[in-house]
């Protein structure tokens, strides 16, 4: 690993089990104008975010915690995707594949 680098973690769980997590995604886009120019930006969330997680579930035992960001799902980026989208692509992967292989940092 590198000095610098950040800490990924890959995580197989079967995908016909309920992963058992809510997401949080608050993608912005800064506007610039006059009045805010010298004001600092908001800062953009780039991927979703666990806020909740059961327990008891295969995610959990594996090691996916609150806080976690989930980077992709079986080679899929979730980069600056709307909440609707990562749950249609968790959902999608979740019926044609036999596993979800999360990256999370």
């Amino acid at each position: 690993m590198h000095p610098n680098s950040p800490d990924y973690k890959i995580i197989k769980v079967t995908s016909k089990n309920p992963i058992g997590i809510s997401l949080k995604t608050t993608y912005t886009t800064p506007k610039s104008s006059i009045f805010n120019f010298f004001s600092d930006t908001p800062d953009v969330q780039q991927y979703p975010v666990v806020c909740k997680i059961n327990e008891e579930t295969e995610a959990y035992e594996q090691g996916l915690r609150i806080g976690h960001k989930i980077i992709k799902i079986n080679g899929y980026t979730l980069e600056y995707k709307d909440i609707k989208t990562v749950l249609s692509d968790i959902d999608y992967e979740r019926r044609s594949s036999d596993f979800l292989i999360l990256t999370i940092l």
